[in-house]
This record gives structure tokens, sequence and C-alpha cells, in this order.
């Protein structure tokens, strides 16, 4: 398991420009901004290799640019633990069930992988996310966008309305804060990964979902001859969403699915990755089915695996038509009829008067002469 530690010389200077960094050239800064490495803080968290692959950055300049940075931001020696910071934010999952064994909700600067059956209530968790994220942080939320991942054309616009609806959000609102991406193959997906870090900056992107992790991989790299190439492929993406999570404090959720394996007369559910996934995910849950199927019940189970801070727990929730509740109804605080204001009547055209006023003139106003006499 890799524990990753926010330093709290990191955490005071989030956003150095590259330009503060002495050693680096103007060109050099161009490069690196257009792959998406826009300060000194995710430069220190690069790796030599890929800076290689940038035209223009040779071996040698890609090792000194990166270790000078790290000096830079006190990375190069050791700290005493006192002096370390931990800078999570938590975001709430809809469940104070949930939330509670959780110790507060998905953590920041870290991944989650949620694994579990079909309809366990993985995809329900990642649209209730998806909306939470945008809530304020005083109420649970991050206040940010969201990135969307989407590897099984699973995600659904009509669900995230009925959830906005029932946290008490504009529909539209919330869906112009999501940014999807659906996604084809292995390749295309590494791609939207490497991708997203920009997206977190131009964005103000929170919450980076994947689902699911492994969807495409199982049907790509089939056979044990092809294990290997897939497990190099697999632990890029791990160690770049990784990284992104901790350089910007996202917030990353992973659904994965499951192998059935028997054991004598029994069989048992695994999460499907092997010890890549294991080791590189920090927090692992299980969503198990309570009753007899996923068919005669809604109430799901959510199992801490493991966890770098927390202990094994177990909460129960329930999957709604509006996402992830403790209670199997709903809700709704938004009314859009009460939200729309009402049209303007418009008033009614006066009818103009087909009579003519009749015209008199000044001189028939005055009486006759003749009248007198």
């Amino acid at each position: 398991m890799f524990l990753f530690r926010l330093y709290k010389s990191l955490s005071s200077n989030p956003s150095m420009e590259l330009a503060e960094l002495s050693s680096i050239k103007p060109r050099q800064i161009k490069l690196l901004q257009e792959n998406g490495i826009t300060d000194i803080k995710a430069l220190s968290m690069s790796v030599p290799g890929d800076l290689e692959e940038i035209e223009g950055i040779s071996g040698k300049a890609s090792k000194k640019l990166i270790w000078d940075a790290r000096d830079v931001m006190g990375m190069s020696s050791f700290k005493q633990v006192s002096e370390i910071v931990e800078n999570y934010d938590f975001l709430t999952t809809g469940s104070k069930n949930f939330d509670e064994i959780l110790n507060g909700g998905v953590s920041t600067g870290r991944l989650t992988e949620v694994f579990g059956a079909f309809k366990s209530g993985k995809t329900n968790l990642a649209h209730t996310l998806a909306v939470t994220c945008q809530m304020p942080i005083n109420e649970g939320g991050l206040d940010g966008a969201v990135l969307y991942i989407d590897t099984e054309n699973t995600f659904s616009k009509s669900k995230i309305e009925r959830i906005a609806r029932r946290f008490g959000f504009n529909p539209q609102k919330i869906l112009g804060n999501i940014y999807h991406a659906r996604i084809y193959s292995t390749d295309h997906q590494f791609q939207m990964i490497r991708a997203a870090e920009q997206a977190c900056i131009d964005k103000n992107a929170r919450l980076i979902v994947v689902d699911s992790l492994m969807a495409l991989m199982r049907s790509e790299y089939v056979g044990i001859g092809m294990l290997a190439a897939r497990q190099q492929v697999l632990n890029k993406m791990i160690h770049e969403l990784s990284r992104i999570a901790e350089t910007h404090n996202v917030a990353v959720l992973l659904t994965n699915q499951v192998a059935t394996f028997m054991k004598g007369t029994y069989s048992a559910n695994d999460a499907i990755g092997g010890n890549i996934v294991a080791h590189g995910c920090h927090f692992r849950i299980q969503f198990k089915t309570k009753g007899f199927s996923a068919n005669t019940s809604l109430e799901r189970s959510a199992i801490i695996v493991d966890a770098p801070d927390l202990p094994p727990e177990v909460a129960s929730f329930f999957i709604t038509e509006a996402g992830i509740s403790d209670s199997e109804k709903v809700e709704y605080l938004f009314d859009e009829e009460k939200a729309t204001p009402p049209a303007k009547k418009k008033s009614p055209k006066k009818k103009k008067s087909s009579k003519k006023k009749a015209v008199v003139s000044k001189s028939a106003e005055l009486s006759d002469p003749l009248e007198s006499l």
C-alpha cells in the first residue's frame, strides 16, 4: 500500500510557477506546459521517463529539472513526522451510515476503489458523488466540477437530474458542471486519464470517476499470455491517477468488477486487477447485496476491505432512483415548477372604438346672430 502524504512545504507552495525554477529555460517551460506540467509541484512529482518523451527535452535535462524541482519543494530531505500535514477533504456519499465508516466520506488526494457484483450499487455511487461533489464544502461537498470517464456507457443524465432534485439543486446547473468522456479502448482510457490533469486545472475539477477501471482491459488482454502486458498498462494508469489525486488534491473513484472463484462447494467474488490494484488503491470497499439476490432487495452493504487509517467496518445503505441513501424512499428538495417563474400574462389589447368622435368647429359653438332678432 502506497500511503501518500502531503508535506507542509508542498501545501504551503501549492502552485509555484515553473519560471521560479532557476535552472529552467523559457523553451522548456513552454514544452512542459503544453504537456500538462504547469507548476513546480507537478514537475517535482513527474518521472524522468515521461519528460524524455517530450520532444526537445533530453534525458539528462529531464532528471535535472525534476531533481531541482524537488529541492525547491523540500522533497529532497527527511522530515519529522510532527511536520507532516494531511491536507484531505471529504466528499459525502449521500448516506450518513456510509460516511461514518469512511470518517466523513470519500477522501481527496487518494484513490478509492469500489468493487462488487452487478447491480451492487457501484455506478449508483458514482452518479451520487458526481452531484454531491458540487455541493458547498460546509455541506459535505467539494465545491468543484466532475470528470467522468465512462468505459461501459452506463452514465445516465436522467439519474443525475433526479439526484440533483433530491439534494435541492437545479439539474441543469449540475449537468453543466460534469464533463463526460465515453471510452472505447484501453489506449483511449489512458489518454483521457492523462488529459484529466489539465482538466482539473482548467475546469476546477475536484472529482475524477473511472467507471469502470477493468472493463475494457478484460476484453482486450485475453489469456495468461497477455497478463504481464495488461498489468503494466494498469500500473501506469493507477500511478498516473494517484499522482493527479495528490498533486491537485482531488478525489478519485474507481469502480471495479469481480470474478467468481470456486472454493470447495462455495463461490467467492473477488476484485479483478490483481496486486496492482490492491496495492495502488488507498481505500478498497466491497459492495454486497443483502437478501437472496440483487433483484429482491435494494439494501446493500459497504465493507471496508483495506484502508490506511480506518478499521474494517460495515455499513448498510439503499440504492434508489435518486442515488445512494440511508432510506429506500427519498424526498426531492427541488421543485422545478416552483423554481420556474410563472409566465407573465399578457394584458388584453384595448379594442379601438369604431365610432368616430364628432368634430365641432369653434364657429359652430357660437349662436346664430339671426336667432336674437
